[in-house]
């Protein structure tokens, strides 16, 4: 690309035969103006010279540094071919850019500011220009007005490139690198001295020379960490680079059109104009002749052979007649030199006056002094002369006067045009200005519209919140009511099995044949505290007074006799089982239990006879275990660090469509709670709830059966016999079990 010093490459010769053949037209520096858009702005001749001195002043106020400072090119060779058919009436200038692309992002290598201070370098942006050209968002533009010039920005550029030491190269560079050479003209006027300003004739042409990073096969390179992913990034934009050519050959042959990909690289995606038809591309391929680089130099000459296959036709071709006079430079030049050459002679001598002040004197010959005829003519003559001399001096200071009124009215002309000018260039940012305060004011209405959108989006969130807040409340709340009648139904249950015991006692204590005994003289029954139905007070009075008159166990019985008894009917209206079993043989169970789950030896564990066990539950799951029930099994921790297992159970039903849905049921829970320290105090049955009153009162009076003592309220010692009968003996035993 670059060459050496002896044998420049092809970058330096195409600057040469650039600057070569646009010399005689260059333009004055400053004119032309990048606008940031991919177009350029004409300054006046005042304006461009305030900005030359301007940045004059700035150069001679810093200390160049190493790199600013100027490197003699003088040694190197240079080019000097030129080409023709130039157009000579318009005015041209020369702009540089140079850019890499490093793992797909693009840094500015001309930019100053980024490589002085000690930062991230920031990476440019893609845009997309009103005539679809894509070009490289503000990025460094510089006007330089000849190749040595050029070729010193280069060299900045190359010096401020990413290369590293690989094992195949010293120095591999890490990025491809774009050097861009813009060639800008515009017409002159009609005059043919000065550029046209109108912004709608610049003429942009651009050469942008690519110099691409080699392909790299890891296993010769032995690359690691950032220079593997270096790597990785310059092969898959090469890919990307064969993929479009692929594609570009594919629609040439093809009447099926496909998409070319250029957006998967932001080198592909950076040309994608050429590749279109609006520019030329020339591929240049570099090869190592070694047997060690075979394979890759087979791949590039395929890549090579398939891009020889791809013609890129031009969409459509460029105007350049500005509809001007041609030839207006060369009259501006011969005008120049005409009059020039009416002022000097060629050897230097001013030339003869082109007026006289008067006629030339008369050729007299005097004789005498006092000649009459002489003297009167000769007088004559000198008063005409004087009065020839005072009629120029008029008219000379009446000229001198017009000529200074027309510098005067030149001068204001200047003024005027200058002012017309600036007038139009503060009009030309004004209207800038108002587009875009006209673009924020779009802007900030679609972002009040967006607000006000959130808001009412946030208020229907709020609202489907506090109707799913509500929903929920109120399903808890019939799952606690669900609870509590649940916890109610089971206190009721409780209850009626402990009247059950108690009418089996009384049964068993009625059907016993014992000898009648006399009720202890100390016992007193214990009152009770709390409130009691006002039939079962009176009730219990007369059983105590009966019992305190009975003298024998048949007294005592035939008490418990008028005793209403209390039947298993007469609880809820319903006959209970007796036993009651959980699951039938024929349940089967899919117990979903995953892996991470820990095997506790908690009390309660689940027994299940059918069942079949797995991780995640499938849809097939249900079909082929042909289970009816469900549990999952959830281990989380509880506040006190201890594991709490939860088992979730449900049912399974069949669906219509023919899956299955499961309904939960019931949820166990399983932990490990520490001993807990039994309070000393009993508690009374004063204090107990309101529900416990009527068996309490029920169980006022107790039967108690003691070894070797007949069943009584109050005991007395038998005799040495054995007056208990085998049969009660046994009704015993089954009353403590």
């Amino acid at each position: 690309m670059t060459g050496s010093s002896s044998e420049i490459g092809v970058l330096p010769r195409c600057l040469d035969v650039l600057f070569n053949t646009i010399k005689p037209y260059q333009a004055k520096k400053c004119i032309f103006t990048p606008n940031k858009l991919n177009s350029f702005d004409i300054r006046t001749e005042a304006e461009a010279s305030f900005e030359r001195q301007y940045k004059a002043t700035n150069q001679a106020q810093g200390t160049p540094s190493r790199s600013k400072r100027k490197v003699d090119y003088s040694k190197r060779y240079h080019e000097g071919m030129t080409v023709q058919g130039i157009d000579e009436d318009n005015a041209y200038t020369v702009f540089v850019s140079f850019v890499e692309i490093y793992n797909n992002y693009i840094y500015d290598l001309l930019d100053d500011s980024s490589f002085e201070i000690a930062r991230t370098l920031s990476s440019k942006a893609l845009r997309e220009d009103s005539t679809r050209g894509m070009y490289i968002s503000n990025v460094t533009e510089v006007e330089v007005a000849d190749a040595d010039a050029a070729y010193a920005q280069l060299i900045k550029g190359q010096q401020r490139r990413r290369v590293a030491y690989t094992k195949l190269n010293h120095e591999s560079s890490r990025s491809h690198s774009i050097f861009n050479i813009r060639l800008i003209q515009a017409p002159l006027d009609d005059d043919g001295e000065t550029v046209l300003r109108d912004s709608s004739r610049v003429a942009t042409s651009q050469l942008s020379l690519v110099d691409l990073a080699g392909s790299e096969r890891t296993a010769r390179t032995n690359n690691e960490g950032v220079r593997l992913k270096e790597a990785g990034n310059i092969n898959s934009s090469l890919m990307v680079l064969r993929t479009c050519m692929e594609c570009l050959r594919d629609n040439q042959a093809n009447q099926v059109k496909k998409i070319v990909p250029y957006r998967d690289s932001k080198l592909t995606y950076l040309f994608k104009s050429y590749f279109e038809g609006e520019g030329k591309v020339r591929l240049v391929i570099c090869l190592n002749p070694q047997a060690a680089d075979y394979d890759e130099n087979l791949h590039v000459m395929k890549f090579a052979s398939i891009t020889q296959d791809v013609t890129v036709t031009r969409a459509k071709d460029i105007n350049i007649n500005q509809g001007l006079t041609p030839g207006r430079r060369r009259a501006n030049i011969i005008y120049k030199e005409v009059v020039k050459s009416m002022r000097f002679e060629d050897d230097g001598e001013h030339s003869e006056t082109p007026f006289s002040l008067g006629r030339l004197f008369p050729n007299y010959l005097m004789t005498a002094p006092d000649d009459k005829d002489i003297l009167p003519a000769l007088m004559e003559f000198l008063r005409e002369r004087s009065a020839h001399r005072a009629a120029l001096q008029i008219e000379l200071k009446h000229r001198a006067e017009i000529t200074s009124k027309d510098r005067e009215v030149q001068s204001l002309e200047r003024k005027l045009k200058n002012s017309t000018e600036k007038m139009a260039l503060l009009q030309q940012n004004l209207n800038s200005l108002e587009t875009e305060n006209k673009t924020l004011e779009h802007q900030i209405v679609a972002e009040r519209r967006a607000a006000d959108e959130e808001r009412r989006e946030r208020g229907r969130l709020k609202e489907a919140v506090r109707g799913a807040v509500f929903q929920e409340r109120e399903k808890w709340e019939k799952e606690c009511d669900k609870r509590v009648k649940a916890t109610q139904f089971n206190m009721k249950s409780k209850l009626w099995e402990t009247d059950e015991k108690l009418r089996l006692l009384r049964e068993i204590v009625e059907n016993t044949p014992t000898k009648a005994s006399k009720p202890s003289e100390g016992m007193v029954t214990r009152p009770r505290a709390h409130e009691k139905p006002e039939g079962a007070v009176t009730r219990s009075r007369a059983q105590e007074q009966r019992m305190s008159s009975a003298k024998n166990m048949s007294d005592v019985t035939n008490m418990n006799q008028e005793t209403p008894k209390s039947s298993v009917k007469s609880v809820k209206g319903r006959e209970v089982k007796k036993y009651l079993r959980r699951s039938q043989p024929s349940d089967i169970w899919l117990e979903h239990k995953p892996d991470e789950n820990v095997d506790e030896d908690t009390l309660l564990q689940l027994n299940l006879r059918k069942k079949k066990t797995v991780e995640t539950p499938k849809v097939n799951d249900f079909a082929k275990a042909q289970a009816n029930h469900y549990v999952l099994e959830h281990q989380e921790e509880d506040s006190q660090g201890e594991i709490e297992t939860q088992l979730i159970k449900g049912d399974v039903f069949e669906t219509e469509t023919g899956g299955h849905s499961v309904h939960f049921t019931d949820v166990e829970v399983l932990q490990k709670r520490k001993s807990i320290e039994i309070n000393a105090r009993k508690r009374r049955s004063s204090e107990g709830s309101a529900d416990w009153t009527d068996v309490e009162t029920r169980c006022s009076i107790a039967i108690e059966g003691r070894p070797n003592m007949s069943p009584a309220i109050s005991h007395k010692p038998l005799k040495s016999e054995n007056v208990c009968s085998e049969s009660m003996q046994k009704s015993f035993n089954k009353i403590k079990l």
